[in-house]
This record gives C-alpha cells, sequence and structure tokens, in this order.
C-alpha cells in the first residue's frame, strides 16, 4: 500500500509539472501574438491613418529607377500632380537611374515634364544611367546635371526578335497562322525575318521613331540634327565626355542638393515612394509551432 501510495504521489507531481509547463508554453506563446498585434496596429497606424501633411518646405525627391513604360509613367505624373498641389513643395528633383523603355511612354513624359517645369521648377540629375528612353525623358529640362560616371545616350531604336523554331520543333509546336493582309503579321518567332519584312519594320516603325527622338532632343538640348547624330545611333557616353552637348554640368548628388538648399534656403529633402507598402504577416503558426511545443513537454 505504501508503495503504491508513493508511486501515485511521484505520478501527480510529474503531472502537474507537464501542467505547469503547458500553460507556461501557452502564455508564452499569448504574450508572442499579442506582440506581433501591437507591431500590426503600430503599422496600420502609420500606413492607413491620413499621412501628416509636411509643414516646412521640402524638395520632392524622386529615383526613376525603373524601364521606362506607360504604367510606370502614369503612376510618377499622378504623384507629381499631387505634390504640385501641395504648397510646401516647392521643387522636385528627379534622380535617373534608367536604361529606358517605351518611346510612347518617355515621349509622354518628356512633354510633361517640360509642361510641369513652368508651375513647378524640376531639376534632373543622372545618378547612374539616363540611357535611350531615359535620355528622351531627361532632355526635356536643363541643366542636365549627372554624376562622372553615369551613363547617358543610346539615343537609337530596338525591336528585339527572337527565333525559336529549332526549340519548338523538338517540342512539336508548329506556327498556323490566319491572316487577312500581306503585312498583319510582318514577322515570326518561328524563323529569321525576311529582308522583305526587315525593310517593312524598319521603314515603317523603327526609322520614324529614330527620327521623332533626333527631333525631340535636338529641340530640347537646341542643337542640330546633324551635330546630334554624332552622338546618336545608338552610343553610349560616359558623361564626362559629352558635357557641353548630351550633359550640361558635372556634380555630386549631395553638391547638387546643396546648390538647390543655397537657392531656395532652409528646405528638406524627401524621398518619395511610388511604391505601396505591404501589410506584414505574423510570424507564429499557431497550428503547428504551438502544437511542436506543447508535443515535446507532453511526451518527456
Amino acid at each position: 500500500m505504501y508503495e503504491e501510495n508513493e508511486k501515485l504521489k511521484a505520478e501527480l507531481k510529474i503531472f502537474k509539472i507537464k501542467a505547469i509547463k503547458e500553460k507556461v508554453v501557452l502564455f508564452g506563446v499569448i504574450l508572442l501574438i499579442l506582440a506581433e498585434l501591437v507591431a500590426l496596429g503600430v503599422f496600420l497606424k502609420k500606413t492607413l491613418s491620413p499621412s501628416i501633411p509636411i509643414t516646412k518646405p521640402y524638395v520632392a525627391v524622386i529615383n526613376i529607377n525603373k524601364t521606362i513604360t506607360v504604367d510606370y509613367i502614369n503612376k510618377l505624373m499622378d504623384k507629381m500632380n499631387a505634390l504640385k498641389k501641395d504648397k510646401n513643395c516647392k521643387e522636385y528633383l528627379l534622380v535617373f537611374n534608367t536604361p529606358g523603355g517605351s518611346p510612347s511612354a518617355s515621349d509622354e513624359f518628356n512633354a510633361y515634364l517640360k509642361f510641369l517645369n513652368k508651375s513647378k521648377k524640376v531639376n534632373v540629375y543622372v545618378e547612374s544611367m539616363a540611357a535611350s528612353g531615359g535620355y528622351y525623358i531627361i532632355s526635356a529640362i536643363k541643366p542636365i546635371v549627372a554624376n562622372k560616371n553615369a551613363v547617358v545616350g543610346s539615343i537609337g531604336v530596338i525591336m528585339p526578335h527572337y527565333v525559336i523554331g529549332k526549340l519548338a520543333k523538338k517540342i512539336g509546336v508548329e506556327e498556323d497562322d490566319i491572316t487577312v493582309g500581306k503585312y498583319k503579321k510582318p514577322i515570326s518567332l518561328f524563323k529569321k525575318a525576311s529582308p522583305e519584312q526587315k525593310e517593312y519594320i524598319m521603314k515603317n516603325l523603327l526609322l520614324p521613331t529614330y527620327d521623332n527622338f533626333l527631333k525631340i532632343v535636338a529641340e530640347d538640348r537646341n542643337i542640330s540634327i546633324d551635330k546630334l547624330k554624332n552622338y546618336a545611333e545608338g552610343k553610349i557616353f560616359i558623361a564626362t565626355k559629352v558635357k557641353g552637348v548630351l550633359v550640361d554640368k558635372i556634380s555630386t548628388l549631395a553638391e547638387f542638393k546643396n546648390e538647390i538648399k543655397k537657392r531656395l534656403g532652409d528646405v528638406e529633402f524627401i524621398n518619395i515612394n511610388l511604391d505601396k507598402k505591404k501589410f506584414p504577416y505574423l510570424n507564429i503558426k499557431l497550428d503547428s509551432d504551438l502544437g511542436e511545443l506543447l508535443k515535446g513537454y507532453i511526451h518527456q
């Protein structure tokens, strides 16, 4: 009888210890959940509540750091239109780090910057690259200030064409289009373009776009098309090599900001983010972590 009582007491003691451990684990998990909820609440307050207006004069700094597309340019223009209404936003500073992109989107933004610059000054700086469509855009504004190692130019037009005919044949894919009109499908991915097709694309797409590119940049930079052609044909340059032609001034971003600050007085430089903030996810896996924690104690 005595041995049975002692054994029962020992089992009760083990059971109580396990129960205490389980409560401690549960309490710890609850604390973690509460911490996550508090962090989420702070995040939501910052992101969903109306933003606190900037009461001091500032320069809106926008980094043009993506491939130029219609969607990207529309986002830029929407943001800049909103900033235009803010009296504390004194000027814009566009920092270029783009290889270019859509000719149409570049032309739209070029025209927009010229219009906007009449009501609120736009400053431009080439940090790493303003090539092709990026240079099409930046030519709208003077002066063009650039880092000495920045890449500019690439005044030209390209239409990539990849031929996947051999690969398609291996996997049993064939082309069987039905078209009305000789030029409805000027080129195919399944074969190389013929001389006639290349001539058609060149004459009707590439050369007209290239001529528009030359015309806009020549007008914006106040140089003749003949002179500009020496720096076109798709050529790229380090900024120091084309100072006085494609670039007006060599500087660093910090130095350029100081110049702007001297001209405007006591202003701040506020980085404008185009991307919407995403919600953080809770890092606690309630269905698995809790079970694993408890299981480790229960089976001891």
